[in-house]
């Protein structure tokens, strides 16, 4: 068997994921594959490397194997294992020209768990003559001539763990007991030296010989160790902060245990200045949706628009259309996306959403350790707060929001979700900094758009507005209801109708078919209505009886009526309002706000909304006198493969229409059922053409 096969099996047998060369670390708690398994440059073996700090010697054990086991065929004795060099640390002048390079070796020399080695900047042996620095001297440098908080530890993997999260630190050559008081020099000017000490006998006094050379050049430091494993390196391993750091006295020995002094703080409301809400968007005066300086929650099924949404959002914000705080001054958004593709999908529909490409900012960290990487919520706070507030950002948009909690949160457990989320929210409010989180439906029943939310209810209740998406599983009515609105009007405040439109983008390397979020305008039906709707045999054969009654009515009364109008007349004929709703997402009839005294919402007749977006001239009974099908009518009728009609009775027999002596509905000579009127002279017929054979021709009146 070879080592790798050894190595491999091995894992899998430990319960470790991973595949190829990529696998679950088994010394530390591993989420995401951290362990590299590589052929080494002989042939004859393998060499592991976890990129979260594991020594090869703790994997090894955590395996139940030997480091001898690392090659094709194991040696009995530790002293004949190559030494491998597992990694190289190169120590430079505070300018950044190297003077010597630290080598460690993994199994190490002469039967060691490890070995360090110096070597020239030309590769030769020792470095005698050289003088020695501390590991990243140039960082430490800026750091204290910026005020900044500087670290010090022991070993330079427990730098570079550091460094990858952003933190400046360094460590002197040698190890436990080296440093010097000429080191001590270098941290003139930090606002802080934080010396954390490895977590056993050697390192605490590592730990104290750094500190008391601190106190004798009178710079501030304090003295910490991890909370778990041994270095810092293992505390970070655990996904645990700085914060999580445990404090110790100066010459670090640990601290008694005191409980945590708390106190009551009294602030008078009348010391406290009351403020405004400030409505990021309000598409009218006192109908705010979205507050600036809070967190906000899209949610939905997939496919509903909801990315869409947060898409059309950047534009609007980008362009300075909002309707708004914003309104008219273009800003700045940040867009944190997991999910898809910047390239071929966000750029492209922000695109055709027309938005200020120059003003939305893909928002991502960088690490030494892993490039480029997705935002870590709350650890990112900071970094991302300082960002908002040097490009005045207006809005964050964060898709999927789970998606970026960070390492060991469970997004189910309400504790974990509110101490991830809290420091956003308070982030928010500081900033006044439109915060948007993308958020998925669960796979529960129900019709409490809030409730069915995926994850702890924590993201519901921290929220101050949660805006849901739905569509229409018969009608394709797509709707935004807003069902949590903390800061505004909310009974009141009506849905909004919403379609995504294909839309092709040109691109230097071809045309992008994305979807473009239009919002169509208030709409009677509602995310709850589109949620809770059965799909039933008998329900769907009413409700084809209403579109067929409704397309009818407002044919009968010029083309639209008010909604109220309708539903009265809808109610003498036993339809429901909810049917009647629904019928109306199923005709693709438009509704608008009636201007002048009295207001009030109008129903419009589909061909007639077409009309008017086409600027066509409209004709209704009361502009044309009554005429029988023209050409044009009867060649659209049959290109349609409408069934035969006949004239039918007047209106004045069709129950609750309007006596228009001008109009009159047409009946099917097969089937016998009302035609919808689509405009004088041309019907269709309801619900799907009838197939079965016709005895007589007829037209339409």
């Amino acid at each position: 068997m070879t080592a790798f096969d050894r190595i491999t099996n091995a894992l899998t047998a430990r319960g470790c994921s991973g595949r190829g060369s990529s696998w679950q670390c088994p010394a530390h708690p591993d989420q995401a594959p951290s362990l590299s398994v590589n052929i080494n440059a002989a042939g004859d073996g393998v060499v592991i490397n976890c990129h979260a700090g594991c020594l090869p010697g703790d994997v090894m054990t955590a395996l139940d194997l030997k480091l001898a086991d690392l090659y094709d065929e194991p040696r009995t004795e530790r002293h004949h294992v190559h030494a491998q060099v597992a990694a190289e640390y190169a120590y430079t002048d505070e300018h950044g020209e190297v003077l010597y390079v630290v080598k460690r070796y993994e199994p190490g020399f002469n039967g060691e768990k490890k070995t360090f080695r110096q070597y020239g900047p030309d590769g030769s042996a020792g470095v005698k003559g050289i003088g020695k620095v501390l590991y990243r001297l140039p960082d430490v440098v800026r750091a204290a001539a910026d005020g900044e908080r500087i670290a010090v530890v022991e070993g330079e993997k427990d730098v570079e763990a550091l460094a990858a999260i952003g933190v400046v630190a360094t460590t002197n050559t040698g190890g436990a007991g080296k440093w010097q008081d000429a080191d001590t020099k270098h941290f003139v000017g930090a606002k802080e030296v934080v010396v954390i000490a490895d977590k056993d006998k050697a390192g605490r006094k590592h730990a104290a010989q750094v500190a008391q050379s601190l106190r004798r050049a009178g710079l501030p430091f304090r003295v910490v160790e991890p909370a778990a494993g041994k270095d810092a390196a293992d505390h970070l391993g655990y996904g645990l902060g700085l914060d999580a750091l445990i404090p110790l006295a100066d010459d670090a020995t640990p601290l008694p245990q005191v409980a945590p002094q708390r106190r009551i703080k009294l602030t008078p409301a009348s010391q406290i200045t009351p403020e405004p809400v400030i409505w990021a968007w309000e598409p009218e005066p006192g109908e705010g949706r979205i507050p600036a300086g809070a967190l906000t929650l899209a949610a939905g099924r997939e496919g509903t628009g909801k990315s869409s949404f947060g898409i059309w959002l950047a534009a609007q914000l980008t362009r300075g259309n909002l309707p708004g705080s914003f309104r008219g001054r273009p800003r700045a958004v940040f867009y944190a996306a997991v999910e898809d593709s910047w390239s071929r999908t966000l750029v492209p529909r922000l695109m055709a959403a027309d938005a200020n490409l120059d003003l939305v900012y893909r928002l991502e960290v960088e690490t030494a350790e892993h490039g480029e990487t997705m935002i870590s919520l709350p650890h990112d706070c900071l970094l991302v707060e300082e960002a908002i507030v040097e490009h005045e950002a207006a809005a964050l948009i964060i898709d999927p929001l789970m998606s970026t909690l960070g390492t060991g949160t469970d997004a189910h457990r309400t504790q974990d979700v509110r101490k991830a989320l809290e420091p956003v929210v308070r982030m928010a409010e500081r900033t006044a900094c439109l915060t948007l989180g993308i958020a998925h439906f669960n796979k529960a029943g129900g019709n409490d758009a809030s409730q069915l939310i995926s994850g702890s209810g924590a993201f519901k209740d921290l929220a101050r507005a949660v805006i849901a998406f739905a569509r229409d599983r018969e009608s394709d009515e797509q709707v935004m209801t807003q069902t949590k609105n903390s800061l505004g009007r909310l009974l009141d405040l009506p849905s909004l109708g919403y379609r995504i439109d294909s839309t092709d983008v040109v691109t230097p390397k071809g045309v992008a078919n994305v979807g473009c979020l239009e919002f169509t305008g208030p709409t009677d039906r509602s995310v709850e209505d589109t949620l809770s709707a059965p799909i039933d045999t008998e329900e769907a054969g009413e409700r084809a009886e209403a579109v067929t009654w409704l397309l009818g009515y407002l044919a009968s009364n010029g083309g639209e009526a008010p909604r109220a109008d309708v539903m009265k007349a809808a109610k003498a004929q036993s339809f429901s309002e909810s049917t009647i709703k629904r019928a109306r997402g199923k005709a693709k009839v438009t509704t608008t706000e009636r201007q002048g005294f009295g207001g009030g919402t109008v129903w419009v007749h589909p061909h007639e909304a077409q009309s008017d977006h086409s600027q066509s001239s409209r004709v209704t009974p009361q502009s044309a006198e009554p005429t029988g099908p023209t050409e044009e009518t009867v060649t659209r009728l049959s290109e349609r493969q409408s069934p035969p009609v006949v004239a039918a009775e007047s209106p004045e027999d069709v129950p609750g229409a309007p006596s228009l002596p001008e109009l009159v509905i047409a009946k099917c000579t097969v089937c016998h059922d009302d035609m919808a009127v689509i405009e004088p002279g041309q019907t269709t017929h309801p619900g799907g053409d009838c197939d079965r054979p016709s005895s007589t021709q007829g037209t339409a009146a």
